[in-house]
């Protein structure tokens, strides 16, 4: 079991992700697909390997620096709508105590730190993106049962058999 804690996100922070993730819509256009987590997250992994080979919005679309918070709201967002997870903060204390935003899974199995996985994605265009396909095996129910309380970072876990390319 994972030595961590959580904190609760207080209404301010959950506005700011909600604030977020409907400014991504804003800037992958896709207001029309709201109704539709699985577009939404097709779209969001679209754009980020886009960033990945060179296809950046323009700085007063969208600042690099905020790439990460808002596409890993907008992530997130969908998560929380599609499976019921969970906006969440936590406490590593393994590693000093550090903590990271997360979306978990109701009995805290899985989590996904969408911010930390965009930004290491759009840093490194080496890390293949897996958005879209984590969101598809859990749409099809392909995960493995884990441990309640584990929290178990998905991310880590998903790997493509055939390469994208």
């Amino acid at each position: 079991m994972a030595n961590v804690s959580e904190r609760p996100l207080n209404e301010k922070i959950l506005a700011g992700l909600r604030a977020c993730a409907d400014d991504a819509l804003g800037v992958l256009a896709a207001r029309d697909k709201v109704s539709d987590p699985k577009a939404v997250i097709e779209a969001i992994d679209a754009f980020v390997y886009g960033w990945q080979k060179g296809k950046k919005p323009a700085p007063d679309v969208l600042a690099q620096e905020d790439a990460p918070e808002i596409m890993g709201s907008l992530w997130g967002a969908q998560l929380v709508a599609r499976f019921k997870w969970e906006w969440t903060g936590i406490v590593f204390h393994d590693h000093g105590d550090s903590s990271a935003i997360g979306v978990a899974a109701p009995d805290r199995s899985l989590v996904v730190y969408p911010f930390h996985f965009v930004f290491g994605c759009l840093q490194n265009p080496n890390v293949d993106c897996t958005i879209a396909l984590s969101y598809n095996v859990m749409n099809d129910g392909m995960l493995p049962t884990q441990p309640p309380k584990g929290y178990l970072n998905l991310m880590d876990h998903v790997h493509r058999i055939v390469p994208r390319d």
